[in-house]
């Protein structure tokens, strides 16, 4: 199937053209679409980040105090993509003879982080249904028998800006400080992932330096950065011959691959939603190539309307469908004296009396 999270946006929803992409009833244009959504690129920061987090892990249960760490890049870095992989890895859920055993715990941090909804998000997370209480002491109560039963590890907090983002520092000490129960009885280690933001971390609580393992920053490909440009070009040469739809013009040609780093900042997941967008409109359009038309309109809704960026892959021409007429079937249901055409009352109407 389709994964899904890749091509959302920072906001966890989807795009309105790839929604509609994603409900096609074509059967061979979900086959090539899905190529493209469940591929996952293991390049040099991925790996990186598999490693660090492989460490984290390996410290719990060795009697070393229970430690924290930041993971943390721009949205689209790949953060996301790496810790779903290494949940899906180590996570769980496990069968075994004295239940279910979770060693990571991958946690969605709601957009309004009060210490009553993380814990529940903490709670759900671990599959259990006891998360209807808003009393702290009852979900830490919950929490903290869930997480010794089920054995865990690693917890990892996904998205954790949200704690730091547009708040107070004394709302974000609150939360993290609301959290320091489980890294203060030594329960398990923890990550928190998020945007550049979560740096301030150190700054807004000081004793979280304490408990600092040490942070992960994940950065976009530098074209300036020698290292950086050859292993993005090998990356563009090695998707080339991945695509169900290839481009065009190959993409591990040097103007190629600098054009989809100027088109997607050197972040690998708006490349994959870029070239998602361009293969459905390639395919659309009876293509056997995703050419640079079909790349240039995909850019347009990447960028979100920004015309400061210049579109690299040339002038978007609008995609035109062919004329069709049908019947509104949402008119139907209309009032028994409306009229036909404009679908307004056309008998008179008793004007209310407000003479004494």
């Amino acid at each position: 199937m389709l994964n899904l999270e890749l091509l959302k946006n920072i906001d966890g929803m989807y795009p309105d053209d790839i929604a509609k992409i994603l409900t096609t009833q074509d059967p061979e244009k979900k086959r090539i679409l899905t190529v493209i959504g469940t591929k996952v690129i293991e390049y040099s920061q991925y790996n990186e980040a598999w490693d660090w987090l492989e460490d984290v892990l390996n410290e719990a249960g060795t009697g070393m105090e229970a430690t924290a760490g930041l993971l943390y890049g721009p949205s689209g870095v790949g953060k996301t993509t790496v810790l779903r992989q290494f949940v899906g890895h180590y996570g769980g859920p496990f069968k075994t003879p004295s239940g279910i055993k979770r060693p990571v715990v991958r946690v969605s941090t709601p957009a309004n982080p009060t210490l009553p909804n993380m814990l529940k998000a903490m709670v759900l997370a671990l599959g259990a249904e006891e998360a209807s209480s808003d009393n702290v002491t009852d979900l830490k109560s919950v929490l903290l028998r869930q997480m010794s039963q089920q054995q865990v590890k690693l917890l990892i907090f996904d998205e954790f800006t949200h704690v730091v983002e547009d708040r107070t520092e004394r709302f974000a000490s609150k939360a993290v400080r609301g959290l320091k129960e489980l890294l203060g009885e030594n329960i398990c280690q923890c990550v928190f992932a998020g945007t550049e933001q979560l740096a301030s971390l150190h700054d807004i609580y000081k004793q979280f330096r304490r408990r600092s393992g040490g942070d992960l920053p994940m950065l976009p490909f530098d074209w300036n950065d020698a290292g950086d440009k050859k292993e993005w070009t090998e990356i563009m040469e090695g998707l080339q011959g991945e695509l169900p739809l290839p481009c065009a013009s190959p993409l591990g040609d040097a103007a190629m691959a600098k054009k989809m780093h100027l088109a997607t900042d050197g972040l690998l997941d708006h490349v994959m939603k870029l070239l998602f967008r361009a293969t459905s409109y390639a395919y659309d359009d009876g293509k056997e190539a995703v050419d640079d038309p079909s790349l240039s309109s995909a850019f347009e809704v990447l960028r979100r309307g920004d015309r400061r960026r210049a579109n690299p892959f040339g002038p978007s021409s609008r995609r035109r469908r062919e004329l069709t007429f049908r019947k509104d079937v949402a008119a139907t249901d209309v009032h028994p004296h409306a009229d036909d055409v404009t679908n307004l009352r056309s008998a008179k109407q008793k004007l209310p009396d407000f003479a004494k």
